[in-house]
């Protein structure tokens, strides 16, 4: 394929690139904001963020649609960073440094929202926990105590030992 093709792709690429990377970030930036409404435990928060990540995460597939339509024209049907870096090495493309940086970025982007899932999902394991605990408090206190209660509906827990009614009517 001719030289000027490929750099033009690149060139596409890059831009591409560039809008992943600050979706990438924003959707980091948004599971942050998701941590502290899951830790303050505000519901309101906590929706928006879930409706602003499900968003991120339409535009994220658009992008990636968008970088797999422009590959293709490569004549390849997917390509990893690296081996787009390896093409812009080859034809010596002034966009190799760029890429290069791109994957170190995305790298640390990706670490940075996988450990924010793992603190929300533990923080939501946690919150589970609370919630079924509280439940069963709640539970227990609004549920009659029978084992505490004779056949007259009296207290017998709270009384000494205790003369039945047969025994008195002897």
């Amino acid at each position: 394929m001719d030289i000027e093709i490929n750099e033009k792709i690149l060139g596409q690429l890059e831009v591409v690139f560039n809008e992943i990377l600050a979706a990438y970030t924003k959707m980091a930036d948004l599971y942050e904001v998701k941590k502290h409404a899951l830790i303050k435990m505000d519901s309101e928060i906590l929706k928006e963020s879930d409706d602003n990540i499900l968003e991120q995460n339409n535009i994220l597939i658009d992008l990636n649609n968008e970088r797999l339509r422009i590959i293709k024209q490569l004549g390849k049907e997917e390509m990893t960073v690296s081996e787009i870096i390896e093409e812009a090495e080859k034809i010596e493309s002034p966009l190799t440094d760029y890429f290069k940086e791109f994957k170190v970025k995305i790298n640390e982007v990706s670490k940075r929202i996988m450990l924010l899932e793992q603190t929300n999902v533990e923080l939501i394991h946690q919150g589970l926990t609370m919630s079924n605990k509280i439940l069963d408090i709640i539970l227990q206190a609004c549920t009659p105590q029978s084992g505490g209660y004779d056949c007259h509906g009296k207290n017998s827990q709270g009384e000494g030992p205790g003369v039945s009614s047969i025994c008195e009517d002897a």
